[in-house]
């Protein structure tokens, strides 16, 4: 396949979905939680799928889903999946933030040295894509 540069605004769409994948996230777990289901067994599926199927948040995590498989798709169309899916990473770091202010969870030190990392992993292989091939 032709290798394509990550270009800022190729970057932009990329970000965009991990936006959109985490924010649904985010209504997923606020959904799932309202169910007041704390586990799912054989013995309560049919009830935790009813319950969820009615709730508005879960539906609106499905909407995000949607949305975000368009622009995902774009990006496809423009750059490697071997580059742009390492470069999608960027929702490791968004998942965290957001689930400290939206569901109160604890992050601590080790998990955002994780993060570092992995911001660090998507900068080389941001990197990695502007390289020509007779540059390697």
């Amino acid at each position: 396949m032709k290798r394509n540069p990550v270009t800022l605004k190729i970057f932009a769409m990329i970000v965009m979905t991990d936006l959109g994948e985490s924010i649904a996230e985010i209504f997923f777990k606020k959904g799932l939680l309202e169910t007041g289901i704390n586990s799912v067994n054989f013995g309560n599926i049919l009830e935790f799928l009813s319950r969820n199927s009615s709730s508005a948040l879960v539906w609106l995590g499905i909407a995000v889903y949607i949305v975000n498989f368009f622009i995902w798709i774009t990006v496809l169309s423009r750059i490697d999946l071997s580059i742009a899916f390492p470069v999608g990473s960027t929702s490791y770091i968004f998942i965290p933030v957001f689930s400290m202010i939206f569901l109160g969870e604890d992050v601590g030190p080790e998990r955002w040295l994780g993060i570092a990392l992995i911001v660090a992993g998507i900068h080389f292989v941001s990197k990695s894509s502007h390289k020509r091939d007779g540059d390697r």
